[in-house]
């Protein structure tokens, strides 16, 4: 055992990577978990995740074989025209995974829908054995801090819990300070990544941002420290960060370098 924060790679930092080669890739660098997108955007590549079929069973070999946990699986979206199918399959191949969270975004236009179709899959999610980590995004639905904590109250679940982005803290306007308001028992894992002080000038700018223009923890001017301080003990930092000085790179190759990035500055909060 360590004391010291376990450390996760998320799949968005090297988003071409099958699901087995990005395990192989985290363990080989060091990490401690590893997320797995199981459904991805829809210019992405979509490997074949969601039918327990052999790359899910070879995803779980190598995470045993390796000693690393899987943290996460992504994403299961809320978008008030919901495949209820997709998105119970999303928890089933996280269950399979025996994965922690379900990364969760929402997109619904009509908050109250959004809100009670959270709480539902939580209800889902809790027969799975998985928590559904609720993400706040300046583009989304979901947009703040505060609206995603009303989300997790009116699911009022064990299962419903906040992940934290750095870029999306900062880019929706929150600080260090509210999230060390939010209680802890909504605070497991945090994404971390850096940026420039200023934000992209329009909506368009902020998803190419996010998608594929992050820089490094350590590399930019987000209040990564302060942010670090703020959660409790126990959280788990996961490294969301695809960079687009990177593209190309293999994924060992970007798995490294965002290890050393990621422990070197959680390490110096």
């Amino acid at each position: 055992m360590t004391d010291r924060p376990l450390l996760s790679l998320s799949p968005l930092t090297a988003v071409d990577a099958s699901p087995p080669d990005l395990v192989a890739a985290a363990a080989d660098a060091g990490f401690d978990c590893v997320g797995i997108r199981a459904r991805a955007a829809a210019t992405d590549t979509q490997w074949p995740m969601l039918d327990n079929g052999p790359m899910v069973r070879e995803t779980r070999r190598r995470a045993d074989d390796l000693g690393i946990e899987i943290l996460d699986v992504e994403v299961l979206r809320i978008t008030g025209t919901d495949d209820v199918e997709v998105a119970l399959r999303v928890l089933d191949a996280a269950s399979t995974l025996r994965a922690s969270y379900v990364l969760v975004n929402g997109s619904d236009p009509e908050p109250t829908r959004q809100a009670d179709t959270f709480a539902h899959m939580c209800r889902e999610a809790e027969q799975r054995g998985v928590s559904l980590a609720l993400e706040f995004m300046a583009f989304s639905r979901i947009r703040t801090l505060g609206d995603a904590t009303a989300v997790l109250t009116h699911a009022a679940s064990p299962a419903a819990v906040l992940v934290v982005d750095a870029l999306h803290l900062a880019r929706t306007g929150s600080t260090a300070d509210e999230v060390r308001a939010v209680p802890d028992h909504w605070l497991s894992y945090a994404q971390l990544c850096d940026a420039p002080k200023e934000a992209p000038a329009d909506h368009a700018g902020l998803i190419t941002e996010a998608r594929t223009d992050r820089l490094l923890p350590g590399e930019g001017e987000l209040p990564l420290h302060d942010l670090v301080g703020a959660l409790p003990a126990g959280t788990v930092f996961s490294v969301e960060a695809p960079v687009l000085a990177h593209t190309g790179w293999a994924v060992g190759d970007r798995a490294e370098y965002a290890y050393r990035a990621l422990r070197d500055t959680v390490s110096a909060a």
